[in-house]
Parts: C-alpha cells; sequence; structure tokens
C-alpha cells in the first residue's frame, strides 16, 4: 500500500473528486437533512460550495499549494450555499491556513474555524466530524518513531470522521432527527474519503455508509419546526471587524442558525430569522449587501401537500406573496433562479405548482418541472411572465382550496392571461421598437418586452402606455412601487388616473424591486 505527500497535483485532484463525490451523493444528503430545518437542500447546498471551491482551483495557475489552497477556501467562501455551505467554506480556510504547516494541523484548524462561526454548536453535525478528524490526525502522528506521511494521516482522519457520522444518527443534534445520520456531517466525511482516496493508492475503492432504512420515514413522521420562516443570505465587502460584531448583536437578537464569517475584504453572512426586512436593515447601517438571497424554510417535511412556489424580486414582493401560503425564492437585483432552485423548494411535496415572475423565470420552471417529474411528482407551471401576473394567480388560491389540482392551474391561468402587465424602466441603450426610435436614457414602459412608450417624463410615459393597454372590460389598475422610486411618482400618476379613467379602481404596493421604479398591472 503506497501513501503519497499531499502537494499540489494532489490538491487539485482532491478538490475535483470531492465534488464529483458531493454530485453523486446529493440526493442522498438532500434526504437525510433533518437538522437544523428540514428542508431537503444540504446536499445542493454542499454541492454548489464545493463546485465554487473546486473552479476556483481550476482557474488558479500557481504551482504553490499554499495559493491554490487559498483559492478553494476564497472559492468556497463566496460560492457558500446554505448553513452547511458557511461551514464548509471554513473547513477548506481551515485547510488553507494549516497545510502552510503540514496536513495535522490542517485538520486542526479546519475544525477550529468552523467551530469559531457557530454561535450554539451542537453534538452530531459537522463540527463533531471535524474534530473527530482533528483528533485522529494529531494522535497519529504521536504512534511510534517513524514520522506518518499525509496518506496514513487522512486515513485515520477520514476513518474517525467516518465513525462520527454513524454516531450522529444515535447521537443526533435535535431529538427529531434520531436515527438518520446528520447530512452536513455526511458530506464531510465524503470529502476527507476523497483525500484518502487521492493519497492512499489502496483506498481507491472506498465505501459508501450504508444505507439506513427508513431515514425518509424518520422525516416524515416528525414535524420540525423552524427555528425561522427565511434564512437569508448576503455579502458585506470592506467592512471592518468591530462594525461586523455590532451586525452580529443585531442578527442574534433576531434570528437563530447565525453564521459571519470572512475578513474585512469579504464577509458571508447567514441566518435564519421571522424578520427578513430587519435582517437586510441591519446590514445597509454598516455598508451595502451583496448577493442577497432570501429563501422560505419549509419545515413540515410532509408529502402529500399541494405546494405553490413563486420567485420575489423585492422584499414587499415576498411580504405579498407569503401572505397568501405561497414559498418564494427571492431573486433580488434582478437575479435569475435557476431549476435547481426551484426543484429545492419543491422539497417532498407530491404536487407543486410554479408560477413564474419573467420570461427567463418561465423557462427555468420549466426546466425543473422536467426534474421534478422524473421524481414523480404532479407539478404544473403556470405561464406567468411578470411579478403582476405572478400576484393575479396566487390571488385566486385559498388555503382552504380543495380543488384538483388542474382545476387549481386552470384558474390561476386564467388569471394570469387576464392580467396586462406594464414595466417602465430605461432604456440602456439606443434602440428602435417598430415604428419608435428609443434613446439611451429614456424611460420607456415595455409590454411583453415590447417598448409601447417612451419620453422623458415617468408619468407621462406611463399614462400613455396605460391608455394604449386599457379597455372597456378593465376594472382595476394596480402599481408596484421600486426601491428606488418615489411616492411622489405614484401619487401623480394616481391623480391621472383617477382624472382619465374614473371607473378603474387603483391599489398601490411597495415591492421594492430594483431596477424598474414602477410595474403597472390592468385587469
Amino acid at each position: 500500500m503506497g501513501h503519497r505527500e499531499l502537494d499540489v497535483a494532489s490538491f487539485r485532484a482532491w478538490l475535483a473528486r470531492a465534488r464529483d463525490e458531493i454530485a453523486r451523493s446529493r440526493q442522498r444528503l438532500n434526504d437525510e437533512n433533518l437538522y437544523p430545518v428540514a428542508d431537503a437542500d444540504t446536499g445542493s447546498n454542499m454541492e454548489a460550495t464545493i463546485r465554487a471551491a473546486a473552479d476556483a482551483v481550476e482557474r488558479e495557475s500557481s504551482d504553490e499549494l499554499g495559493v491554490v489552497a487559498d483559492a478553494a477556501a476564497e472559492g468556497a467562501l463566496h460560492g457558500a450555499q446554505g448553513n452547511s455551505g458557511v461551514l464548509l467554506s471554513q473547513i477548506l480556510r481551515g485547510f488553507a491556513d494549516g497545510l502552510r504547516e503540514n496536513l495535522p494541523k490542517a485538520f486542526s484548524l479546519a475544525h477550529e474555524r468552523a467551530l469559531k462561526a457557530v454561535a450554539d454548536p451542537k453534538e452530531g453535525t459537522i463540527l463533531s466530524v471535524a474534530r473527530a478528524a482533528k483528533d485522529a490526525a494529531s494522535n497519529v502522528t504521536t504512534w511510534g518513531s517513524e514520522i506518518k506521511r499525509d496518506g496514513e494521516v487522512a486515513l485515520a482522519a477520514w476513518k474517525a470522521a467516518r465513525a462520527s457520522t454513524l454516531d450522529s444518527a444515535e447521537n443526533p443534534p435535535s431529538e427529531s432527527s434520531r436515527g438518520t445520520i446528520d447530512a452536513g456531517a455526511h458530506g464531510i466525511e465524503l470529502i476527507y474519503r476523497s483525500l484518502v482516496a487521492v493519497l492512499d493508492e489502496g483506498s481507491q475503492s472506498l465505501t459508501d455508509l450504508p444505507e439506513q432504512k427508513g431515514a425518509n420515514s424518520v422525516k416524515s413522521q416528525h414535524s420540525h419546526r423552524s427555528d425561522g420562516a427565511f434564512e437569508v443570505m448576503y455579502d458585506l465587502v470592506n467592512i471592518p471587524s468591530e462594525k461586523i460584531e455590532a451586525l452580529r448583536s443585531n442578527l442574534a437578537r433576531i434570528g437563530e442558525s447565525l453564521l459571519i464569517v470572512g475578513e474585512s475584504t469579504f464577509w458571508k453572512v447567514h441566518v435564519h430569522t421571522d424578520h427578513v426586512e430587519q435582517s437586510v436593515i441591519y446590514a445597509k447601517e454598516i455598508g451595502n449587501p451583496e448577493n442577497i438571497r432570501i429563501t422560505a424554510l419549509e419545515v413540515t417535511g410532509c408529502k402529500g401537500e399541494r405546494k405553490l412556489i413563486t420567485v420575489a424580486n423585492g422584499p414587499g414582493f415576498v411580504e405579498l406573496m407569503e401572505e397568501s401560503g405561497v414559498s418564494v425564492i427571492s431573486a433580488f437585483d434582478s437575479r435569475r433562479v435557476s431549476p435547481d432552485e426551484w426543484v429545492r423548494a419543491a422539497a417532498m411535496s407530491d404536487e407543486v405548482i410554479l408560477i413564474p415572475h419573467d420570461f427567463h423565470g418561465y423557462e427555468s420552471a420549466l426546466g425543473a418541472a422536467t426534474k421534478l417529474e422524473s421524481k414523480g411528482v404532479n407539478v404544473a407551471v403556470i405561464r406567468s411572465h411578470s411579478p403582476l401576473q405572478a400576484l393575479a394567480a396566487i390571488s385566486t388560491h385559498s388555503d382552504s382550496n380543495l380543488s384538483e389540482l388542474a382545476d387549481e392551474v386552470e384558474a390561476m391561468e386564467a388569471a394570469s392571461t387576464r392580467t396586462i402587465s406594464i414595466t417602465m424602466a430605461k432604456a440602456p441603450r439606443e434602440m428602435r421598437s417598430g415604428e419608435l426610435l428609443v434613446t439611451a436614457g429614456s424611460v420607456i414602459a415595455l409590454r411583453d418586452r415590447v417598448v409601447i412608450a417612451s419620453g422623458t417624463n415617468e408619468v407621462d410615459v406611463a399614462m400613455e402606455a396605460i391608455s394604449r393597454a386599457v379597455n372597456g372590460s378593465s376594472e382595476l389598475l394596480t402599481l408596484v412601487r421600486g426601491a428606488e422610486a418615489h411616492e411622489e411618482l405614484v401619487t401623480q400618476l394616481i391623480e391621472r388616473i383617477n382624472d382619465e379613467f374614473p371607473s378603474i379602481e387603483v391599489t398601490t404596493y411597495l415591492g421594492g424591486q430594483a431596477w424598474y421604479p414602477l410595474l403597472i398591472g390592468i385587469e
């Protein structure tokens, strides 16, 4: 049996193999995800994070181990998703720091960095596995006088990690997860196993942990109470540590599962909370939060119920849609939503209705529907191409609705189709729309991505677009104000609408969407 040393080539091979192992095991990890919230996304989150680390390593051309390990840690931090992804990024940060000394130090700092990130550490989690691996790596170097090679150190660390992972089912972080190994712990076991496969030539056929019969039944037997209705994540850049500590204190008062990791140049923030808007406001008090991601945490773990999922491109939309009992994927700053995000939001439901908020979201939802159908899920995608069409579709839903899926879909489709949606924006460049020449920077109104009015005054352009869209059957006009729009815009527009179309009822909301100061819906 030959044992290799960890060098640049083997480190690169490790990250690539770990990425592939987590991807292969993603669904199993999702199924094992019971703590801290049974939202079936640990595998997906760990895959996204380790993939970001592996991609960063592929982009780094250095032949210095420290530089390549730093790239992996930075890639993981920037690409971290979910609680498990943030902790994984800290394990890779510990490895990068510790490898400047030796492999046992890397295992030791991996545990130290992850432990430091968690305010309330629990047994039977990622932290337990990292600690077991650290202890074993330290102990093996003291056996006899012979210096141990990295392959032997990695093998000892992985064996301890494997035993700790299996133990997480008997000594779980919460009673509701007893009987099922912890998903995050299992993910780290896979990553450490990948290191052994690279460094220990006799361990290429390392076996998976035994399948646990009844793991899914454990999930269905317990109702898992969330420690917050939403998972909120965002990035902060160039913020000093003392301000971060103030943020940590503020978020600790309104949420749980709080993780803030990084350094002054870049911080990753993760919290579960019922107070989404306040959690973002706290960040804005010290800087400019970027890549804001808000995910509704569905924690019942119940199969059989019908689940409605939509996308919100502003905090106001999140509140509006959640009030109707719909699960929301946040896509602030016009972020595009991937098919996998729809799939993760569907969790374990047998019936799912996907309600897109734009044209790209519709295509993404169709891709997700294909994946869900392959898992036996009964799924429908509503033909809604704007936030207001999505809202109209959602307005037909009631938690007490016992109708057949096809009947509810039909009602939603009808509501979406009869809603005319107009988007106000600024022309990014000179363009031509039919006979209309639009200059760069002009105010434009779009309907189905076609410019129907343009000019220099927002109210005038909005009224021209409304005049082109209303008809004799129009009864309701909805105005949704964006993050940068002034209340005066809506006030002036309402006065003009009341003067010119007195029979049409007007409602207004603060959607908080970026880029588009005003969205107009006509029904």
